[in-house]
């Protein structure tokens, strides 16, 4: 009894197929073209919706360049490095509570943003390069002969590159850790010597040569990388019209400085006494004083004008007159280091 049933609902559907579906679908690319032509203005009303609002409008909500300078470092136990507190707060901010933008693909209204992506890998330049002289100073320091893995191994995932998101930055067919990923991994590790270093099992001997080697280190670092690049730029590009790259330096250099006056800041922390010791600590003050004046410059179009123009202003000549000023102390420091430090009689 089911078996005709089966056969005549078969048939009917046939007789649909034929009769009702299939004519249609014959004539969908004449309905497509009817709708577009019907609605066309919409859908050009959608896209230019879509690159006109999506991208600026999102850019806008997304972008959050943090200057502040008012982050102290909590009381931390004797044997804990403030300077490594401050480079897990750096990553922790830049990484979870804010957007990292360097590395996000077309499809994020933040894509077109070059302001905020370029002050990230600044700051994050100048925290993987002092997280490279913590493991050489530290390696050195253990009680027990070897070299903090913990430390060694944060140093080598901030060196990882901030651009990456989900693909190889060589070849782009093979997949990637992104670089939140290897970034978050870093912190963990900086967390964990940290803890080490309160337990005990980790000490860290802090002497003048250390504190002079950061001080070096980020003085190389400053003029090769940031006032080099600051004076070619603007000896080269100040006198066009529209210096598409000027803003691009600007606040990649910014961000370094404003990374190294928080690292510098937590570093005399920890340093301290030492810098009191050879009667540096004025210089300490005035060096992490022009560091912040450096990074307080909030321009709303940064300008590469011509030095000496009359309407146009230079802002990387700006933002470099503080930085060279920051090297100034930075040299007098060293000097004071490196003389025999000073005794009350």
């Amino acid at each position: 009894m089911l078996k005709p049933q089966i056969k005549d609902l078969l048939n009917n559907l046939k007789t649909l197929c034929q009769t009702a579906i299939w004519p249609k679908l014959i004539r969908f690319p004449d309905y497509l073209v009817l709708f577009i032509s019907s609605w066309w203005h919409l859908i050009l009303v959608a896209l230019i919706a879509l690159i006109f609002l999506y991208y600026p409008l999102g850019g806008i909500l997304v972008e959050d360049i943090d200057r502040d300078t008012s982050y102290e470092i909590n009381d931390n136990p004797n044997e804990q490095s403030a300077t490594i507190d401050m480079m897990t707060f750096i990553i922790n901010r830049e990484i979870n509570e804010k957007m990292w933008t360097p590395n996000l693909p077309f499809f994020f209204p933040s894509y077109f943003l070059d302001n905020m992506p370029n002050f990230q890998l600044g700051m994050f330049d100048s925290v993987a390069k002092f997280a490279k002289i913590l493991s050489l100073v530290a390696s050195e320091k253990i009680i027990d002969g070897e070299a903090p893995q913990h430390l060694s191994k944060a140093s080598e995932l901030l060196e990882y590159p901030g651009t990456v998101w989900m693909f190889s930055p060589t070849n782009k067919l093979l997949p990637a850790p992104s670089a939140n990923t290897q970034y978050r991994k870093a912190r963990k590790h900086l967390i964990k010597y940290n803890a080490a270093l309160t337990e005990g099992s980790k000490i860290w001997y802090k002497n003048t040569q250390d504190l002079s080697l950061f001080l070096k280190r980020a003085q190389t670092d400053l003029w090769k990388n940031t006032i080099q690049k600051l004076e070619q730029s603007i000896r080269e590009n100040s006198q066009d019209i529209i210096d598409n790259n000027a803003d691009n330096i600007f606040y990649y250099s910014q961000g370094k400085i404003y990374a190294y006056y928080l690292l510098f800041k937590a570093l005399g922390q920890d340093y301290k006494d030492i810098i009191v010791k050879h009667n540096a600590y004025a210089d300490w003050t005035s060096m992490l004083k022009a560091m912040e004046q450096a990074s307080q410059i909030e321009p709303s179009i940064v300008r590469n004008g011509e030095p000496d123009s009359l309407t146009a202003p230079n802002h990387l000549s700006s933002l470099g007159f503080y930085i060279l000023k920051a090297q100034t102390f930075i040299n007098k420091i060293n000097s004071k280091l490196s003389q025999a430090p000073q005794t009350k009689e």
